[in-house]
């Protein structure tokens, strides 16, 4: 590796994106991560937590969320023209349709625990990332991307999605009897991450005006109106709840300075 591209050319003109020094390190790091999770399909039928080394955590637990991102990160690489990522996409698909997938109330499980259900909540965090996984795997090629589009929409329209606000809806328990009357910042940016996927892969302009307007309520309103630190946590009418401290993985309190730069990106990618 150059000694020029970490992170990018030293006082190199214009945005280092346009930067051939840049992007070549950019290429060597994203087949670096490439090839260090392709040990994550060692440990089947389904997917491993890989600590450090890449070596198997204890335990057997699958996770919606990893799952979901392990075949849309693939289906990235595979439109780039990475190798050996179908595989990976072909495995995870089968596990959103056949493992991780409730058959009894609809929806999909936080998690596995081998062959049994591990965590039966159902969260909206978890289910826009099907959604982002199915429709990545559509512009990749995937044979059965359509039908998981179809569903994850369903159910995100039937029991997420809250039409009056603009905005998703979290968590319930396996039966779709309510969890709990929070709503949150994150699980509505990863949806608009997915949703802006999902345009792309269907054209379907629904799910951008929807993008739209969760954008406009977290970075028109809440950002704007909070000294550009955005809120993480809420009642279910969408009062901030400055004092909510939940799980320190996907619910730290305060505000979480990352988020605002995915949700400027976002914005972004909406405007464009």
């Amino acid at each position: 590796m150059s000694e020029h591209t970490t992170p990018g050319p030293e006082g190199a003109p214009g945005f280092w994106l346009e930067n051939d020094a840049h992007r070549a390190y950019l290429a060597e790091d994203a087949r670096a991560q490439f090839g260090f999770f392709q040990a994550t399909m060692e440990h089947g039928p389904g997917f491993a937590a890989l600590d450090h080394d890449g070596g198997a955590l204890p335990g057997n637990e699958q996770g919606l969320v990893w799952t979901a991102r392990l075949v849309h990160s693939y289906a990235l690489g595979h439109l780039w023209g990475e190798p050996d990522c179908w595989p990976v996409i072909d495995r995870g698909m089968a596990l959103l349709r056949d493992g991780l997938r409730d058959d009894a109330h609809g929806g999909w499980f936080w998690s596995l625990k081998g062959d049994d259900i591990g965590d039966d909540r159902k969260l909206a965090y978890g289910h826009v990332f099907v959604l982002l996984a199915g429709s990545t795997a559509k512009e990749a090629g995937h044979p059965d991307a359509d039908a998981l589009i179809a569903e994850a929409r369903e159910v995100l329209d039937a029991r997420f999605w809250d039409e009056d606000a603009g905005r998703f809806r979290e968590e319930y328990n396996r039966d779709w009897s309510p969890l709990s009357t929070y709503r949150g910042m994150n699980s509505n940016m990863h949806g608009t991450e997915a949703l802006l996927a999902a345009y792309e892969a269907t054209g379907d302009r629904v799910y951008l005006d929807r993008a739209g307007r969760i954008l406009s309520f977290f970075v028109g309103r809440m950002a704007a109106g909070n000294g550009w630190r955005i809120p993480e946590h809420y009642t279910d009418d969408w009062q901030v709840d400055p004092a909510y401290s939940g799980d320190t993985m996907f619910r730290p309190a305060g505000t979480t300075p990352g988020h605002s730069f995915e949700l400027g990106r976002l914005a972004l990618h909406w405007w464009d």
